[in-house]
């Protein structure tokens, strides 16, 4: 079946529909967005959200002690790069932490789909300029035909094209923020039917 990310959360109470519609994981972000969240934040959603569910946490271009040190507090279980870090500092990462680390790409063209990375799994995004993610919009999903390896498919997914994108584009798990939100809080009506989407066409 494919997976399902819950991206964006920002209040107790997210972490509370989380436990009852139960993703298969919950999306911390550390970067600057509407959604940033900071240590103390995450540390609190954290407590709320049942261990069943892990905590990816989300960094543009964050110094690699940063990332350590969230890290260290346990209030994240896997790591996002959603900037332009390369290789090196994938690595240089890895060597300081355990995590697996999930690398964001965003999508112009074919060749971005064909870039190999260093991190454990790739997450496709809508490209925009000046723009890391987010974006709340979807790309030309027949550019994920060069994908070589499983992927995230992240980029304006909601319950209205979330079957087609299941369909056509096989990923092994969306990344959905916006498109469960109600006036930029998450609405748990909205990933509930993402939910019963995701069950429903992936048996």
């Amino acid at each position: 079946m494919v997976k399902v990310k819950i991206c964006g959360l920002k209040r107790v109470e997210d972490a509370e529909m989380l436990n009852e519609l139960r993703p298969d994981f919950a999306g911390f972000i550390f970067a600057s967005s509407k959604r940033r969240i900071s240590l103390e934040q995450a540390l609190q959603i954290r407590a709320a959200l049942t261990e069943a569910i892990p905590a990816v946490g989300v960094f543009v271009n964050e110094p690699i002690e940063n990332i350590v040190a969230i890290v260290e507090s346990r209030a994240i279980q896997i790591v996002q790069l959603h900037g332009d870090e390369d290789n090196a500092y994938i690595k240089e990462l890895g060597k300081r932490i355990t995590l697996p680390i999930i690398k964001a790409v965003a999508v112009k063209d074919a060749d971005d789909v064909r870039q190999e990375y260093a991190a454990d799994i790739i997450l496709y995004d809508t490209y925009q300029s000046g723009v890391a993610g987010g974006t709340g919009k979807t790309f030309n999903w027949d550019l994920l035909k060069e994908a070589k390896q499983p992927f995230f498919l992240a980029g304006g997914l909601h319950a209205g094209n979330l079957e087609a994108a299941i369909e056509q584009v096989q990923p092994y798990a969306v990344d959905i923020s916006s498109g469960v939100e109600t006036d930029g809080v998450k609405d748990f009506e909205k990933i509930r039917a993402v939910m019963e989407i995701i069950r429903r066409s992936t048996k």
